[in-house]
């Protein structure tokens, strides 16, 4: 009997560089473990395409795609076509020599890592308009799908219900796929793995080049909004789009995170509670509004999910206060403050004059140099007052539990500089208390920037900070 073997494939590819050149090689694709998809190829050849190959692409980045014979049908349909391609980096593995080895041997010469699969399906008989995500990150409290009605058996793929996002013509849903992998090489049993996902489609009908820019843009949008709730990067699995006449899948080749390797920050509360899709929803109309500073909020979310992960309470702290720093700062140029304390133009006349003023002052050219130094920037709002601004700006009701953190955020943010300038923090309960109150901070002012206020937190933040507050009030009785 014939062995197979399901993780490889056989095929012959056809290799474009950023000139349009194009090179014919057989090759294996891989599937290697804890993919779901093939994420490398192996390249065979003489040692005549070994040479051609090396300088086939200065940059690395070539496209590829299988050879397909034309004297073989797929369909009798005109419009029937499948193609499969993708994207990679070429790389040259070398050949081996020695005394049993012709000249003309075929060996392994190349390998190209794959960055982007797709596999494209084109009939007429498509007539729809949506897209899929799937995403890799498996959160422990589960993708919950809520569904008015619920069967005795849980389908493969699990669809909750529709949430329109009005301003932006797109409603979504979410869903969980099941798929199940038999893989010898890393178990000898057949495991399941969920892979939390989200549906989007228009709300009325729209035109392709559109409905694909809005779905794009939601998408990005809902990646922020993830980072922040489940407090890591989240990782774009597959993308799936189908259009009138042609169904496309692209794969990206990410690695399967191992089910024993469970985020050990999980164990915290989640930093909002309830339904996701109102979080989602409402967050994505608001950064559709402020599309602008969407990276900026990208960076902001992630700061505050290392906060989660840093092996050290140091690093935790600066990270989550970095990002406090950051979603003050998309705040600030949405509403187009600045930091200065002092008018531009003002600050020049009142500069120049102070600046006159203590030339007559008695001191060493050393010490004019400093003064003169200290008055030519014009003077900035501390880090506290930008925090406060933000929260002044934030409506009336969404304040309460800011204000209750904001009572100590001086004392966070001094141990947070202490920490930049490598001094040594001792108080070890009190650096823990100021990482908590960073997170807490962060969590309610993102909450309420992106319309999402009315959310409860989980909090812990302030429980802690009101629980340390109490104690060292409370006098040591020997």
């Amino acid at each position: 009997m014939m062995y197979f073997n399901p993780h490889e494939n056989v095929a012959s590819i056809e290799i474009v560089n950023a000139l349009g050149d194009v090179q014919s090689v057989s090759a294996v694709i891989h599937q290697d473990p804890h993919y779901l998809h093939a994420n490398r190829i192996s390249l065979f050849g003489t040692r005549e395409l070994e040479i051609e190959l090396l300088g086939f692409s200065k940059g690395g980045v070539v496209h590829w795609r299988y050879h397909v014979r034309p004297d073989w049908k797929i369909s009798d349909d005109p419009g029937h076509d499948y193609i499969q391609r993708g994207t990679g980096i070429l790389r040259s593995t070398g050949m081996t020599y020695g005394v049993m080895i012709a000249d003309d041997s075929i060996q392994p010469i190349a390998e190209i890592e794959v960055i982007e699969a797709t596999n494209e399906l084109r009939f007429n008989e498509i007539n729809d308009l949506k897209a899929e995500f799937w995403f890799l990150q498996r959160p422990k409290d589960g993708w919950n799908i809520y569904r008015r009605s619920r069967g005795k058996h849980e389908p493969a793929k699990l669809l909750g219900s529709w949430t329109k996002v009005a301003s932006l013509g797109l409603r979504f849903r979410l869903l969980r796929i099941s798929s199940y992998r038999d893989d010898e090489r890393i178990t000898q049993e057949r495991e399941r793995i969920d892979l939390p996902g989200v549906e989007i489609r228009p709300i009325e009908s729209l035109e392709e080049p559109e409905f694909f820019k809005s779905v794009e843009s939601m998408w990005l949008s809902f990646r922020i909004l993830l980072a922040f709730r489940h407090r890591q990067y989240i990782n774009t699995l597959a993308e799936f789009k189908d259009s009138a006449s042609k169904r496309e899948a692209n794969w990206q080749a990410v690695r399967l995170e191992p089910r024993y390797r469970r985020r050990s920050d999980e164990a915290y509360d989640p930093p909002f509670r309830g339904k996701i899709e109102q979080y989602l929803a409402k967050g994505a109309a608001r950064l559709g509004v402020i599309e602008q500073q969407r990276e900026l909020l990208h960076a902001a979310a992630i700061g505050y999910a290392t906060s989660y992960t840093a092996p050290i309470m140091e690093s935790s702290l600066t990270a989550c206060v970095e990002g406090i720093e950051r979603l003050v700062e998309a705040f600030e140029q949405e509403r187009q403050l600045t930091r200065e304390c002092i008018a531009k133009k003002r600050w020049r006349y009142l500069g120049s004059a102070v600046r006159e003023a203590a030339r007559s002052i008695d001191a060493s050219p050393e010490e004019h140099q400093a003064v003169n130094r200290a008055l030519s920037d014009v003077p900035k709002l501390r880090l506290l007052e930008r925090i406060d601004r933000m929260v002044q700006g934030l409506p009336r009701n969404r304040r309460g539990g800011l204000l209750e953190l904001m009572g100590g955020a001086e004392g966070m943010i001094v141990m947070r500089n202490q920490i930049v300038h490598g001094r040594l923090i001792a108080d070890y309960q009190r650096l823990d208390i100021e990482r908590t109150r960073a997170q807490g901070l962060f969590e309610l002012l993102w909450l309420g920037y992106l319309g999402n206020g009315d959310l409860q937190d989980s909090g812990w933040a302030r429980y802690q900070v009101r629980c340390y507050a109490s104690e060292q009030r409370t006098p040591v009785v020997d």
